[in-house]
């Protein structure tokens, strides 16, 4: 992000704050949306450490990725939202921007957080902005078109192994670099290419893969990651194929992405 203070009569700024891990189409319908407000335009990634199954991508990683997913914003880490409009009250502006999605699980939005906090000082964070006005942005999960991409489907599509799928929900201008986000996102996520059809083709261990291999990973993954809940789970099940062990890895971080 660059940093530099404001001067002159614009002292607005426009600016939402998410995960993004890893940004899509559906993230560039926020941008636009941030765009078209007033004053100059911020998007904040959430500066976190990487967790499986939810978090794969560094902070670095996904910063760079985002850059090259969006352009005319200023993108960069925060802490939480906090963080955010305290770094834009330190820039020099006065007047807010927060747009949000509307979320009828979250009945707390962050919008509040920033509102409450207003000229209240803290140790890592004091702000005190003139106004705080608030866009709640409507978004349908279940569309097929860029107002359902989210980054939990863009990271099952790298599950599914199906590159193609990946590349749509991809920004244009990323597109030159969908394919090294892909392999990289695999590696990360333990998930080795096959050819398409192969999968079809493959036998399963039947209840044993539901009863005993899923719940084994499911178990471990938050805890310890892929990689090694891989190797946990061959070491307790000295029989299971190797097939069977990315079949397992797969079908377990699909029930926890949709949960």
């Amino acid at each position: 992000m660059k940093i530099y203070e404001v001067t002159g009569a614009n002292k607005t700024a426009s600016f939402a704050l998410g995960r993004l891990n890893p940004a899509t189409t559906g993230h560039e319908l926020l941008v636009n949306a941030i765009k078209k407000e007033q004053g100059d335009s911020f998007l904040f990634l959430t500066d976190r450490a990487p967790k499986l199954p939810k978090d794969p991508l560094t902070s670095e990683d996904k910063l760079d990725w985002a850059r090259k997913s969006f352009n005319g914003i200023s993108i960069g880490l925060a802490k939480n939202v906090l963080i955010a409009a305290d770094r834009l009250y330190k820039l020099g502006y006065r007047d807010i921007v927060y747009l949000e999605g509307i979320d009828p699980e979250k009945p707390f939005p962050l919008s509040k957080l920033i509102k409450d906090y207003n000229g209240v000082k803290k140790d890592l964070h004091d702000y005190n902005f003139n106004s705080i006005r608030v866009v709640q942005l409507p978004r349908n999960a279940s569309a097929a078109d860029a107002s359902g991409m989210s980054a939990s489907k863009l990271r099952q599509t790298v599950m599914n192994n199906n590159l193609e799928e990946f590349k749509a929900g991809v920004t244009q201008i990323a597109q030159p670099y969908a394919e090294d986000m892909f392999k990289k996102l695999q590696g990360i996520m333990g998930v080795d290419p096959v050819e398409e059809g192969l999968l079809d083709l493959i036998s399963f261990s039947g209840n044993e893969m539901e009863e005993k291999y899923i719940p084994f990973v499911i178990k471990n993954v938050r805890r310890y990651g892929t990689q090694r809940t891989e190797r946990l789970l061959v070491k307790k099940f000295p029989k299971i194929k190797p097939v069977d062990v990315k079949r397992a890895m797969r079908q377990a971080l699909d029930i926890i992405n949709k949960g």
